[in-house]
């Protein structure tokens, strides 16, 4: 079944804030909100790549980073039967998006929680 997901995204000041309504990944009319964060920036497909965490404390929002020439766009790791599933949306330039994409799909369910303990640490980092 593929993962359907809408995502709004409000700036507030500099920070982002996430809703996502993700059938199948959590509870029908259940919101997921991806607000915790950044915390840190990592580079995936030699772009900038900002990390939020979420409402349900298991998964993960990578967010394009200031001057990120893919931006706006994120992309979703959502736990499903035990499992991470990636999606991902925007309308950022493709040919940056997609090799963001491809290091992204890399990453083992091991690398993936490595993450998710990073956005479970504490505040959020300074902007």
């Amino acid at each position: 079944m593929r993962l359907a997901m809408r995502l709004a995204m409000r700036l507030t000041g500099l920070a982002g804030l996430f809703l996502v309504a993700a059938g199948g990944a959590v509870a029908q009319d259940q919101k997921l909100t991806c607000d915790r964060g950044p915390f840190g920036t990592r580079t995936y497909g030699a772009t900038s790549w900002e990390l939020y965490g979420c409402s349900d404390n298991r998964s993960i929002a990578v967010v394009t980073a200031k001057g990120n020439p893919g931006a706006p766009f994120y992309f979703l790791f959502v736990e499903r039967d035990g499992t991470y599933q990636l999606s991902g949306e925007g309308t950022g330039l493709p040919a940056f998006t997609r090799r963001a994409y491809d290091d992204l799909r890399r990453l083992t369910d091991q690398d993936i929680q490595a993450l998710l303990r990073e956005t479970q640490k504490g505040p959020r980092a300074p902007r």
